[in-house]
């Protein structure tokens, strides 16, 4: 088995095994700034809230440990409260309610996005933190998210499930560690490979990512433990082959990957993706090409020096290349014409 010893390296390296106390304390602080002032926010503007009405949960890849090291740590936490949509329609109120609320500390930059409200956190003019306040509506027992940026003409409450996703992920990933590494290994390509991306909707949201893996993961296990290095090459085999390409005189015009979300609103994960440019579906297809046919070269070459050198392809540079295994025969060579 190729590799073993580097891929565990690597996942010790980029993975989050644990809240650090820093991020643990600005999630409190937060908290318990939502739960003590948008209440007030709420009824300055005649609507009733009390702080125990107020749910606050994580989700995304903290809830299911799927997260990665990044340049800036992405953390969601929902905040959900009861209310009458139909009476309160314009869901960019509410979130503008939420994010004064939280405006009131130096250290944070708080804007709304279409979402979310977005709290970002600061050092030495560097962003090092963020975490997302999606707001969910309860009414007549559905749940709605609030869509819409503060002055945007689109708006709306749409309706979802963020805790029935929660169990989704979670019974899909939990207690499948090779599944959870693959997931991380491929948020870590994807961070790799977008690093400088800067346009919406460009980037595959790592949602999409993670029930692609999810849905292609093929488990690699031998007489030695578990091979990641295979596992990974078969389940990005398999993410690639769930594109349908369309080719016109033989270039490639479009790629389109679909996944549906298995809870309500039941949306196409991909769709903003798609709706924006073709271009980034074809980006999107031939990245993951690329580091699949990386990931075949270090499955059938027989050196773990060159299978090394294929992997940081995909994997980028915290992938650690073995050294170059010194053979019997150039031992021989070296003893035999050595001076001295």
């Amino acid at each position: 088995m190729k590799l073993k010893k580097q891929f565990k390296d690597f996942y010790d390296e980029i993975c989050i095994h644990e809240e650090s106390e820093d991020l643990k304390e600005k999630r409190d602080v937060l908290q318990k700034d939502i739960e003590d002032n948008f209440p007030d926010e709420m009824r300055a503007h005649g609507i009733e809230l009390k702080k125990s009405d107020i749910e606050i949960f994580d989700q995304g890849s903290y809830k299911y440990s799927t997260t990665i090291q990044a340049k800036v740590i992405d953390r969601d936490i929902a905040v959900m409260i009861p209310l009458d949509i139909e009476k309160y329609s314009d869901p960019r109120k509410i979130k503008g309610y939420l994010r004064d609320a939280v405006n009131h500390v130096a250290a944070r930059t708080v804007k709304i996005k279409e979402p979310c409200v977005n709290v970002s956190y600061y050092e030495n003019g560097e962003e090092w933190m963020h975490i997302d306040l999606p707001l969910y509506a309860k009414h007549n027992s559905k749940i709605y998210l609030a869509r819409g940026k503060e002055f945007a003409s689109q708006y709306s409450w749409e309706i979802a499930d963020p805790k029935g996703l929660n169990d989704d992920l979670c019974c899909r990933i939990n207690k499948n560690e090779q599944l959870r590494r693959v997931i991380r290994y491929i948020k870590k390509w994807r961070n790799d490979k977008y690093e400088n991306s800067t346009l919406d909707h460009e980037i595959p949201p790592s949602i999409g990512l993670t029930y692609l893996a999810c849905d292609c993961f093929v488990s690699s296990i031998t007489s030695e433990g578990d091979d990641d290095l295979t596992a990974l090459q078969k389940t990005m085999t398999n993410m690639k082959n769930k594109f349908q390409l369309t080719y016109v005189g033989g270039e490639l015009t479009k790629a389109d990957i679909t996944r549906y979300l298995p809870v309500e609103p039941f949306t196409d994960i991909f769709e903003k993706m798609k709706d924006a440019s073709d271009s980034y579906g074809i980006t999107f297809y031939n990245r993951l090409s690329t580091a699949v046919q990386n990931l075949a070269d270090a499955v059938n070459v027989e050196s773990e020096h060159d299978a090394g050198k294929y992997v940081k392809k995909v994997l980028g540079d915290q992938f650690k290349i073995p050294p170059k295994q010194t053979t019997s025969s150039s031992v021989k060579s070296k003893r035999e014409h050595g001076f001295g």
